[in-house]
């Protein structure tokens, strides 16, 4: 009598002699009624899926051998030490399921797979692994391995926790989210800026570049009128005009676009100019409002955008009219305001002094409200495009250039920043001015090399100005320039 066909047929895994002796498989050889040889066809038999059959289903008659189950995979030893591979030890179903279509079926599978550190070609060549993808976490520039605790500049120490990262600075202790998501100054340094936004999970923040003009201006000779400052002793201000000086950025508008007094055209939006005339040339400030210079300066140089709407173009004279006194000059100015009322422009307010005690007090109330002083303009003057007394200028403070050398190490809070600017002022005596830096200014500070504003009480007897303050960086200056203010004899 012939053998019972095994019920895995082609899915049968099962290599002991007994099996194969008393079931047949695909392959294997039956006697018909004629005694002769036949090869059973398997094409046209549907294989049968595995399924682990529960020991109750067992029949007596099923014997030991009829177990339902697939057998176990022996995996044999590489001669390598390294690693050990085997070939394909998945279950593929009828229609060789469990193969993805990328795959090379035709090598056995690692059996390391994704864990197999070979990489000796011809373990690759015999073997198929999972497509290898590449890291894309950063590195760090320094290793700093767990337990490991590093001491840094400022006396500080850097240690590593498994994952976490720890500081003992006052900038790393006063973050408030979980401690693997903090990180300070120290920790970039040794580690690198694009390795630290990535283990705390920020994204490196790319340098945002202004946007480009919609014109673009050539640079343009500009000559303005500029002041001198006010001497009581020399200079009877009654019937004189008086006006806020404006803590802003000079600007020349010439009917087109604006420039500075170095004559650098600066890019305002459109929506920002479309009130201003064509035909005529005006002199003015940007202006942000009191104690907001710096945050002007930097809206001023960024071209035509959204932040422009905090400024205003604060006019103060017609320079195309130089030839016409001061009085002609303010009566058109006031028709063209007038009649097209700008947006984003205002004329400034004039009035006229009475007395020095009126000037004085006037003085106070700006001084007061955060301005930063007076301006006072001669009667019936003409627009002099140069430095002239016909336009004077009152503050209680003075203020001059000085060019950026150095920089003074910062203590306390600030310790392991910019403290004091190391400046270097025209005459070329060098003096230091922490005041009136912000904690941005402290940890950014002013490139070496720029020109910036600074206000101080007087000059000493060794030529140093006293309680010098921080104002901002100039972007209309190229060189260093002090002011004209007699030297007070007192202690240093």
């Amino acid at each position: 009598m012939g053998k019972d066909k095994c019920k895995f047929w082609v899915n049968c895994y099962r290599k002991d002699p007994t099996h194969k002796k008393n079931f047949l498989h695909p392959g294997d050889t039956v006697e018909d009624n004629d005694d002769e040889a036949m090869e059973v066809d398997d094409s046209t038999t549907k294989p049968v899926p595995l399924r682990r059959r529960k020991t109750h289903e067992l029949s007596q008659s099923d014997g030991e051998d009829d177990i339902d189950e697939a057998p176990k995979t022996t995996l044999k030893k590489s001669n390598s030490k390294k690693a050990k591979c085997s070939e394909d030890d998945e279950k593929p179903g009828p229609s060789g399921e469990g193969k993805s279509s990328d795959e090379d079926t035709s090598k056995p599978k690692c059996e390391y797979w994704e864990k197999c550190y070979r990489k000796d070609p011809k373990h690759m060549k015999d073997y198929r692994h999972p497509k290898q993808r590449l890291s894309t976490r950063p590195k760090p520039t320094r290793k700093l391995e767990d337990g490991d605790i590093v001491s840094v500049e400022g006396g500080f120490k850097l240690k590593r926790i498994g994952s976490d990262f720890t500081c003992t600075c006052i900038g790393w202790k006063t973050q408030k989210n979980a401690t693997n998501k903090r990180t300070c100054k120290h920790l970039r340094e040794h580690l690198g800026d694009v390795y630290e936004a990535a283990r705390i999970g920020q994204l490196p923040v790319a340098k945002r570049k202004a946007p480009e003009p919609t014109q673009h201006f050539r640079h343009l000779a500009v000559s303005l009128l500029l002041a001198h400052k006010y001497d009581e002793k020399s200079t009877n201000p009654v019937g004189w005009w008086v006006s806020e000086k404006l803590d802003g950025v000079r600007a020349f508008w010439n009917g087109k676009c604006f420039y500075s007094r170095l004559g650098n055209p600066f890019y305002a939006p459109k929506w920002f100019t479309k009130d201003l005339p064509t035909d005529m040339h005006l002199d003015g400030e940007l202006f942000g409002g009191r104690k907001k210079f710096q945050s002007t300066v930097s809206i001023v140089k960024t071209p035509e955008c959204d932040n422009w709407k905090k400024l205003v173009y604060s006019v103060f004279d017609a320079p195309h009219m130089e030839k016409e006194t001061f009085e002609k000059r303010q009566e058109a100015l006031t028709e063209y305001f007038d009649e097209h009322k700008p947006q984003y422009a205002e004329l400034v307010k004039q009035t006229k002094c009475t007395s020095k005690n009126q000037l004085e007090e006037d003085l106070k109330k700006i001084i007061a409200l955060g301005g930063e002083g007076l301006m006072i303009r001669e009667p019936k003057s003409k627009y002099e495009r140069r430095r002239s007394k016909t336009l004077l200028k009152l503050k209680k403070f003075y203020d001059a250039e000085a060019i950026v050398v150095g920089y003074d190490p910062g203590k306390g809070r600030f310790t392991g920043a910019v403290g004091a600017l190391r400046c270097k002022m025209e005459c070329g005596k060098l003096f230091s001015v922490g005041s009136g830096l912000t904690d941005k200014d402290h940890r950014r500070p002013p490139k070496i090399g720029s020109i910036i504003t600074y206000k101080f009480q007087e000059y000493t007897n060794s030529g140093s100005p006293r309680f010098p303050t921080f104002l901002g960086v100039r972007i209309d200056a190229t060189e260093p320039k002090d002011a004209d203010v007699p030297v007070t004899i007192a202690d240093e």
